[in-house]
């Protein structure tokens, strides 16, 4: 195995990271450095996440699959190789309505936390917080939505325009 100088890490397969399974997909840390982190979110088809804000700006890469990005009640078909920036306290939501996963690579800035043991502790935690919120009413599945949903209505319109052109 090759040295390498101080100062420098890395991540030879985002994919085969350990994770925690939520109800917002798969997340896991990847990377931390001085000033900032990388982690994960694996999300799978029929997956729905409400827009909610995040304390601190992120750059949001989808490294593979498609899905819907919602902000402010708008909605944006995201693909593999597209690439997104959100500022600090800005709401987003996450739809999958599509039949494949999706794997996103997540930077943010800002302090990160002292080790990946100490991401896997506060994602365990998210994870009964998430399920709290659950049985107490918000939808995490399309599944759960109203036929007269935006993110139902919008998910139709992007299936019925890949199928004209030729897309699954």
């Amino acid at each position: 195995m090759e040295t390498f100088p101080e100062g420098i890490k890395i991540v030879t397969d985002v994919e085969s990271r350990i994770g925690v399974e939520t109800l917002e997909g798969r997340i896991g840390p990847l990377l931390a450095g001085e000033k900032g982190q990388c982690h994960y979110i694996e999300m799978k088809p029929g997956m729905y996440c409400e827009e909610h804000p995040h304390a601190t700006e992120s750059l949001i890469f989808t490294a593979k699959g498609e899905w819907v990005l919602c902000s402010q009640g708008k909605r944006f078909h995201m693909k593999a190789g597209s690439l997104f920036w959100f500022g600090p306290d800005v709401p987003t939501g996450y739809e999958v309505p599509f039949d494949e996963s999706v794997f996103l690579v997540i930077f943010k800035s800002g302090q990160a936390p002292e080790s990946s043991t100490d991401m896997l502790e506060y994602l365990s935690g998210l994870k009964e917080r998430l399920e709290q919120r659950n049985q107490a009413g918000e939808p995490f599945t399309f599944a759960e939505l109203s036929e007269d949903h935006p993110a139902v209505r919008f998910a139709a319109e992007c299936i019925a325009k890949k199928r004209r052109n030729g897309s699954k």
